[in-house]
């Protein structure tokens, strides 16, 4: 469910029930909400009544009793904010139908009322994580003093998946992810980069960077995030991350030297190879991991061996192979 509907009277509203929806300021609004629950401070219910208020503009502090009861049930019906994560990566959940599993994700278990399932679930230690897969770009453009850095462009327009991002771009950048607070200046100014990306400009307009709120910098990086995991969760370069260690394509290890290697497969020179659009580097990067699969397979090589050596699953094997 893409919106929340829901009529007052006789006016009828709309609340956005997707990350793509979101206008930047919705957007900032809510990670400042998301920061004060990381801190302890407000629960993740509250989270989801704020932004209910915030897109509304109500005042959640002059809402009566039976307002706030309608504030609840709207929360409640919030769902792309959060996943719900049970102990050991969701063991209870392994046998459940898809449907199923769906609705724990995004439901608590004591709000699923007559289910034997829910009640085992309600009594289990689970977290709410923020659901970090979307592809949109929320944050198009930043100032600092007067001067104003457009971001990366991406776009689903006509089904069809385009982003302004270089390989190097995306490399570099990351790399930077989970770098630590002291790291997200550069990794903006790397995503923020004006004209023709160079790594060592980046570094330097860094500096430029580290005057943006920090609520703006966790933004642009939790947005980078959701589209890296949008990629390679919902995209066919989901196989590039498939595989059990970490051997099988330059985007899990040694990205750099992958895309240095396009070079010496003739696709370029250096400096065109990491000017080279992201998609482009991820259609090729995939190509070659398919050839790879089947020229092993070629010389003969049973499955299993192949799945030892490239460490992609059996399945994703035989579906290369078919």
């Amino acid at each position: 469910m893409k919106s929340i509907q829901f009529q007052a009277d006789t006016q009828k509203y709309e609340i956005p029930n997707c990350w793509e929806a979101l206008t930047h300021k919705q957007y900032e609004q809510l990670l400042a909400d998301v920061a004060r629950m990381a801190a302890g401070e407000i629960p993740p219910a509250l989270v989801k009544a704020n932004y209910i208020c915030n897109i509304m503009e109500w005042d959640i502090r002059k809402i009566d009793d039976d307002g706030l009861a309608n504030l609840s049930w709207l929360a409640e019906q919030v769902t792309f904010l959060f996943n719900i994560v049970y102990p050991d990566n969701n063991k209870a959940l392994e046998e459940l139908d898809p449907a199923s599993r769906k609705l724990f994700q995004k439901t608590p278990p004591e709000k699923v009322p007559g289910n034997p399932m829910a009640r085992y679930l309600a009594r289990l230690d689970y977290q709410y994580v923020l659901d970090a897969c979307f592809c949109a770009q929320l944050i198009p453009e930043v100032r600092i003093k007067k001067e104003t850095f457009t971001g990366y462009r991406i776009s689903t327009a006509f089904d069809t998946l385009t982003c302004s991002l270089t390989a190097l771009q995306f490399i570099e950048a990351r790399e930077l992810i989970n770098a630590g607070p002291d790291k997200l200046p550069l990794l903006a100014a790397i995503l923020y980069h004006p004209g023709t990306y160079n790594s060592a400009s980046a570094h330097q307009l860094a500096g430029k960077f580290r005057k943006l709120p920090e609520t703006t910098l966790f933004g642009i990086t939790f947005n980078f995030q959701a589209f890296v995991n949008y990629l390679f969760t919902c995209t066919e370069f989901s196989l590039l991350t498939a595989a059990k260690i970490q051997t099988a394509s330059g985007i899990t290890t040694g990205a750099l030297e992958s895309l240095y290697n396009l070079s010496s497969d003739g696709i370029g020179d250096i400096t065109t190879v990491e000017q080279m659009n992201l998609l482009q580097y991820l259609i090729l990067l995939r190509k070659k991991l398919i050839e790879s699969v089947r020229s092993l397979a070629g010389s003969e090589m049973e499955h299993t061996e192949i799945s030892e050596k490239t460490g992609l699953p059996l399945n994703i094997i035989k579906s290369i192979l078919a």
